[in-house]
């Protein structure tokens, strides 16, 4: 066994180390992925995806769109999720449909893409100290009820942080239909 020294680069996320903290962010791979679909010259979007009714928005469409061209985008940002905590929702929205894209989901995934490209700086800001680490967890959490007309389902979110680092995370459609706003959270 050999000592490489600090990781600098591992599957396309980079570690920038300094003395008190770790900034774990995937700038070289989002800018990949921005040149990869035509993306790297649009203009930045401020938000991860349209507020208001997005999954009825998204249905009123009819027209097609190239499902490979479509299950590349979102298995790209899938990934850019494990440094992004929020991009979570929006790509788990998107990734609903990736059976039957049609025009506007190919909208909402380069919507992504452009909201990309102007935080391709942000990441993950881990303290690597213990003396100075503080040692409360704290954990956010919510639910919409019925957030889905399509199919009355609520969509379930949480971050957990240690001290100020994000340590989980997650943006998922819940599994059964639930009957109350209290049920749902």
């Amino acid at each position: 066994m050999s000592d490489l020294g600090n990781l600098p680069y591992f599957l396309g996320i980079e570690f920038i180390r300094t003395k008190d903290e770790i900034f774990m962010h995937q700038k070289k791979y989002s800018t990949d992925i921005l040149e990869r679909f035509q993306m790297q010259t649009c203009n930045s979007a401020s938000t991860p995806i349209e507020s208001g009714n997005i999954s009825q928005t998204l249905e009123e469409e009819n027209q097609l769109a190239d499902k490979t061209l479509y299950r590349q985008m979102i298995g790209c940002l899938r990934y850019v999720c494990n440094t992004r905590p929020d991009m979570a929702y929006g790509v788990g929205v998107v990734s609903r449909h990736m059976e039957t894209p049609k025009k506007t989901h190919l909208l909402a995934a380069k919507r992504l893409l452009r909201y990309l490209k102007g935080t391709v700086e942000l990441g993950l800001l881990l303290p690597c100290k213990t003396s100075n680490l503080n040692h409360e967890m704290f954990g956010f959490s919510d639910a919409d009820w019925c957030g889905d007309k399509a199919d009355r389902k609520s969509t379930t979110g949480y971050l957990f942080l240690l001290g100020n680092a994000p340590i989980s995370w997650c943006s998922k459609k819940q599994d059964v239909v639930a009957l109350s706003s209290c049920e749902a959270e």
